[in-house]
């Protein structure tokens, strides 16, 4: 699935960033690695170049390392949420249909 089936990653970004500062649900730190970090924050198909010095090489980094991160990302969640629910807001989004 890409991203412009489901929305707009920035706006969503943006939208994100603005209930945590105001308190409205709960957020957390991941402790991503510098690369990991970079990839969750240019786009969903964006690419990351780093310099690997001990190779004297160009690295690039993408959509399955971002995948991968992700995977990670979920693992960790999975486990959090064993301990504690997050609380994701009230009233973010309107009520699902229920026939």
């Amino acid at each position: 699935m890409v991203w412009s089936t489901v929305g707009d990653w920035e706006t969503v970004a943006t939208d994100l960033v603005q209930l945590v500062r105001t308190g409205e649900c709960d957020a957390l730190g991941l402790g991503l690695p510098e690369i990991g970090r970079a990839l969750v924050c240019v786009g969903p198909t964006s690419h990351v170049r780093a310099f690997d010095a001990a190779t004297d090489q160009v690295v690039t980094y993408g959509p399955q390392e971002l995948a991968a991160v992700l995977a990670e990302v979920d693992r960790f969640l999975t486990g959090l949420v064993a301990e504690r629910q997050l609380w994701p807001g009230n009233g973010l989004l309107p009520p699902l249909f229920r026939p």
